[in-house]
């Protein structure tokens, strides 16, 4: 009989003890999205895959966990590596973009393989540690558009492409649902790079072209941390509410607006509003998402979702079957607009997401994939890789792409920088210059 893999994942959870996560399958209840899919990927790996694979929960607090998870306390994303190879495992997952450059050395210094998870890109430094370690074997984006800005980047060799797991069974209607035709959600954390900006600035155009719109606000500036201060209006940090937030959605008496309602971080009782909402908006930027577990939500419950044409969202969404996707604040306007003033390409548009949610982001392909990568980790072959996506001309796509196949032929190309590292580099060349 072939021995089991026993995999620990890592999961930073001091920030909300008290969350419950007993039942993944009822989706997100208000933490992080990186913290969610960390804790999803687990549970059901550990459900579909009990001859095959160990799964250990290396976290913070190990309260309110799914029974069937074998849970280990770690203080610390260090810790976790130390103890993952203390107790047995095999393989080590754990995000890229966390503990500093202390996890790369510690993972030198240890008898296991490990894979870094990268819910958020890592930056030029984490990225060159990646492709040097020799104890990580793969490097794991959760978005296609996020793995093909690494094309010419020496991480690539080691990189492939999981989703994020999704279960439709609690998102999708059970009944027909009959919709308001006023209704725009927004869920997220209340932060700048979320872009909520964006929508409180432009609301007031929208209730002026339609007076009977309303705006369901889910979400806080506590999302990853419950202890964070928040301002005047408990929705965000103050600088954040002060500035970007309250000057667009207060009245003339600096009150908020009759058709605005903040409902703060919700659990499974959120599902209901976005099932009933006419427009769902995820990060009207799209700017910092590599895959938005917000827009498969939307979809997932039959509601058509307005964002940014930026990185994940390419991903996540259809333009123009299953959402729509714009580049501006007109856009945005107008996409809200469109679907508000007809109901039955809404209509349409939800029933296409959700179809489309469990065609691409069924958990049980995620878990596949992950078990694939596995055995070829255990194997020492590298991941396997999806073919770049055709469009070409996005963020430079076929640049990119040619510098790696140049740089395969060309040794002295090798030290050259890629796309992703430019930027920083000129930002910091131009600092330097004033």
């Amino acid at each position: 009989m072939t021995p089991k893999i026993k995999v620990g994942f890592h999961l930073e959870n001091k920030g909300h003890p008290q969350v419950d996560l007993r039942i993944p399958e009822k989706g997100n209840p208000g933490i992080g999205g990186t913290q969610f899919t960390t804790l999803a990927t687990a549970y059901y790996l550990n459900q579909l895959y009990p001859d095959q694979l160990e799964i250990l929960l290396l976290a913070n607090h190990l309260e309110l966990f799914p029974p069937s998870l074998s849970v280990c306390h770690a203080e610390s994303l260090v810790d976790a590596a130390i103890k993952s190879e203390k107790e047995g495992c095999d393989i080590f997952i754990f995000k890229s973009a966390g503990g500093g450059d202390q996890i790369y050395d510690q993972l030198r210094k240890l008898k296991i393989k490990a894979v870094a998870r990268s819910n958020n890109t890592p930056d030029r430094s984490k990225l060159n540690q990646i492709a040097d370690c020799s104890q990580i074997k793969a490097h794991v984006c959760v978005g296609h558009e996020q793995l093909d800005l690494l094309r010419d980047h020496r991480v690539f060799p080691k990189s492939t492409r999981i989703f994020n797991p999704f279960n439709v069974e609690y998102f999708k209607p059970k009944t027909d649902i009959v919709k308001s035709g006023n209704t725009v959600v927004f869920v997220g954390n209340i932060i700048y790079s979320k872009g909520f900006h964006h929508l409180a600035r432009v609301w007031k155009k929208i209730i002026q072209a339609k007076s009977d719109a309303k705006l369901v606000v889910i979400g806080s500036g506590q999302l990853y941390d419950r202890n964070q201060l928040l301002g005047k209006w408990g929705v965000a940090e103050e600088a954040y509410e002060a500035k970007w937030i309250r000057p667009f959605l207060s009245d003339e008496n600096g009150n908020l607006l009759d058709s605005v309602n903040f409902l703060g971080l919700l659990g499974e009782e959120k599902i209901g509003i976005l099932q009933q909402a006419d427009v769902g908006v995820a990060n009207p930027s799209g700017l910092t998402e590599t895959f938005c577990s917000v827009a498969v939500e939307f979809q997932a419950c039959g509601t058509p979702v307005v964002s940014g044409a930026n990185g994940g969202l390419l991903d996540t969404v259809i333009h123009g079957k299953t959402g729509l996707l714009g580049h501006n604040d007109r856009d945005l306007v107008r996409n809200i607009l469109y679907l508000l003033n007809n109901p039955s390409i809404a209509q349409q548009f939800g029933e296409n997401g959700l179809k489309f949610v469990q065609e691409k982001f069924d958990y049980r392909e995620n878990a596949r994939q992950w078990l694939a990568l596995f055995i070829d980790i255990d194997h020492d072959r590298l991941p396997q890789q999806p073919a770049m996506k055709p469009n070409y001309m996005y963020n430079a796509k076929f640049i990119r792409e040619s510098m790696r196949i140049m740089k395969q032929f060309m040794p002295f190309l090798h030290p050259a920088p890629a796309l992703i590292e430019i930027k920083p580099l000129l930002k910091t060349y131009l600092k330097k210059i004033k």
